[in-house]
């Protein structure tokens, strides 16, 4: 008879700089997971004895890269980072060496990307991506034996399906017939929330519409394009590079992407039969979350099966989503414009048809609400001080749109911390189900009690409203003494301490800041350099054509290096921004 288990799906939303906190947390699931792992083998092991599982992941944007990352060392045993401990060597912790250290500013504002003959390829982006494709390919390069935890997979299975969304440019067609029915002319559209979708394993099966990749042998043609696609899913449109994505045309009829819900359960829709012919069915991709930044939907399907659903009672539930988000749309007001000028309104098209096509509050209002046992969501939570910035910015990565983390590297330190601490926290006093849920019916009751869930700061039992009326709560995932002390009532707490805040301080050293704006300046030059020369030359051709070029090329850096600089270092700018966030200042 198999044991009560409970499984998981992991959806990593979109990030850009604050992947450091999604890593953190990562981190610390994987380093929690394999405790409790280990510790349920030990003969003295006084504690719930149920599996955990996880069966897959998916993540958009920054977020499809920390799954990608994670999904490597979901196979492969990391070292976890610690405050107050020697960080692990980088092959020993790919999250944290791929997120805190090896991503900066000084390097994505290199200019090797558009070097001699490069630079007649044409700009692709305002950023130097040399960096990411090291970032990923280094990625692979991991310390540690390749193993099988229990914790992953389905069943019988130890394969890990990950899906990466991508906003697929030349979109897939779909059509019916709406004219009449003799028409032959067809009602059309074309779809450009798009995924990948992977199944990672030692040996790994065959599964519709996933390529299965063998984490023993990543150079196959398979894994170049689980790489291409962790490149392709974080690729922030005009910030960072495009991908160029070859894929196979029947996993469309796989895929579960489109369809609609009726009685029978998920139906899903099909493209037109004429994308069978195109072999492979190619693409440029953007950045996964501009269209599905929570790909909540897609892994709720998965853990459901074909038509199904996930209990969301807490006595009955047996699986659920964990969303990780550094950013969570939480409900904010808008502000009334009236800017009706073109350059008033083209900023915030972009924008607009973005947070349009992130328009799920269905979805979001799940994962908030206490009474859905099918969905969490971890957030970024520190105590704030008095400047309303502390409240606005939790974490640094927060600042300058998202991009702020890469402005120094103490800056994602700190939220890799905040991310591991704030999954601590919630693992110990949140993901709890009421001890009358079948997962603990082999828990014999007279060892439950020092189990029992309380709340952080008061102590409190935390109580579930159930049909019995309100019950106490045991953890779904143990935290074992390795990770919380000698018991689970004597916390081993993740603290951050002064040495792992941001330092913002670092920009007030004239060299420091001069260095930056140096590159901030070089990188503008050469990027509207290759623009002027190259991409725009034919608009700038004909008499005067060498002194048009000249002009812009010189008005161009100038508008650029200003914006920039008055965003990091005006009166208001980033570096105040987390100033204010992390130390205490009167208002």
């Amino acid at each position: 008879m198999s044991k009560p288990f409970y499984e998981i799906g992991v959806v990593l939303s979109g990030a850009i700089s604050a992947g450091a906190y999604s890593a953190g947390v990562m981190d610390f699931l994987i380093e929690a997971l394999d405790a409790y792992e280990s510790a349920k083998a030990h003969p003295g092991w006084d504690g719930p004895t149920h599996d955990v599982r996880i069966p897959i992941m998916a993540g958009a944007s920054a977020g499809g890269m920390t799954a990608a990352i994670s999904a490597l060392h979901a196979f492969r045993r990391p070292e976890h980072v610690w405050p107050g401990k020697p960080l692990p060597l980088p092959p020993a912790n790919r999250l944290y060496s791929s997120w805190v250290h090896d991503i900066d500013i000084m390097r994505l504002l290199e200019t090797t990307d558009l070097d001699g003959a490069r630079a007649a390829q044409g700009v692709k982006s305002a950023l130097c991506c040399d960096v990411i494709d090291e970032i990923v390919a280094n990625a692979f390069e991991l310390s540690g034996e390749i193993r099988r935890p229990n914790w992953v997979g389905r069943g019988a299975s130890r394969d890990l399906r990950v899906f990466l969304t991508l906003t697929n440019l030349r979109g897939v067609p779909y059509s019916f017939q709406l004219f009449g029915s003799d028409d032959p002319r067809r009602y059309g559209m074309l779809n450009h929330g798009d995924y990948l979708d992977f199944n990672i394993g030692v040996a790994p099966g065959q599964a519709d519409g996933a390529l299965a990749l063998d984490i023993g042998s990543t150079e196959t043609d398979g894994w170049e394009l689980f790489r291409t696609a962790a490149k392709a899913t974080g690729a922030f449109p005009v910030g960072l590079a495009p991908r160029f994505i070859q894929r196979n045309e029947l996993d469309y009829w796989h895929s579960q992407r489109v369809g609609f819900d009726s009685d029978g359960g998920f139906t899903p829709v099909y493209p037109d039969d004429w994308v069978k012919s195109v072999q492979p069915y190619s693409f440029v991709a953007v950045d996964g979350g501009t269209i599905d930044n929570e790909p909540l939907e897609l892994v709720r399907r998965y853990l459901a099966g074909t038509g199904g659903s996930n209990e969301r009672s807490a006595d009955r539930a047996n699986r659920s989503i964990i969303l990780i988000s550094p950013f969570p749309n939480l409900q904010k007001t808008t502000l009334e414009g009236r800017g009706e000028r073109l350059l008033d309104v083209l900023p915030r098209l972009f924008s607009t048809l973005i947070d349009q096509a992130r328009f799920k509050p269905d979805e979001l209002a799940l994962a908030q609400d206490e009474r859905v046992y099918s969905r969490y969501m971890i957030e970024p939570e520190r105590a704030p001080n008095a400047h309303p910035d502390s409240k606005l910015y939790p974490i640094a990565c927060g600042v300058l749109g998202g991009f702020g983390g890469f402005l120094h590297q103490s800056f994602r330190h700190h939220d890799y911390l905040l991310g591991r601490r704030n999954a601590q926290a919630f693992f110990r006093a949140n993901f709890s189900l009421p001890v009358s849920n079948p997962l603990f019916a082999e828990f014999p009751e007279a060892l439950r009690e020092k189990w029992l869930v309380r709340d952080i700061d008061s102590g409190d039992l935390r109580l579930h409203d159930t049909e019995r009326g309100k019950e106490p709560g045991l953890p779904i995932i143990p935290l074992t003494p390795e990770i919380q002390g000698a018991t689970p009532d004597m916390m081993k707490e993740i603290a951050i301490g002064a040495s792992d805040l941001p330092r913002p301080q670092v920009f007030d050293n004239p060299v420091v800041r001069g260095d930056l704006q140096s590159a901030i300046e070089k990188r503008a030059a050469t990027v509207v350099a290759a623009l002027v020369e190259n991409d725009l030359k034919a608009f700038t051709s004909g008499p005067l054509g060498f002194f048009k070029r000249l002009g812009a090329r010189h008005f161009g850096t100038d508008m650029v290096v200003a914006k920039a600089n008055d965003a990091i270092f005006g009166i208001g700018g980033a570096i105040d921004n987390v100033r204010n966030a992390f130390f205490e200042t009167k208002v």
